[in-house]
């Protein structure tokens, strides 16, 4: 009885040095941008550079602000919509408002 081991594919190989093929791409931008800034430092001067940096953070500060205001304005307009459709199925007549308040008392002991 021989018991031969199945041949892998070269197909593994060939993924995983595209993956480091990407990430050393990846790894070279980073070091070009890196680069980059030391340069505009050196010429420009610390103070420019750090002035132009501190407004990108406001500038990301504002929008993270308002992306909080929006999903606060998204949360409240949610409950809203979650309340009256309590209130509706709390006020359904007839069999289907029974079988919905069923449902509904179904779902909260779960």
């Amino acid at each position: 009885m021989s018991r031969r081991q199945p041949q892998k594919s070269g197909k593994g190989g060939t993924r995983r040095a595209a993956q480091l093929e990407a990430e050393n791409a990846q790894l070279r931008r980073e070091l070009a941008e890196a680069r980059a800034a030391l340069r505009q430092v050196e010429q420009s001067g610390a103070d420019a550079f750090l002035a132009r940096r501190l407004a990108e953070l406001e500038e990301g500060r504002q929008v993270a602000r308002g992306q909080a205001v929006e999903a606060t304005v998204a949360r409240s307009k949610a409950e809203a919509k979650l309340t009256a459709l309590q209130d509706a199925i709390g006020k359904a007549p007839g069999l289907s408002g029974w079988l919905l308040r069923r449902a509904r008392q179904k779902l909260q002991d779960v």
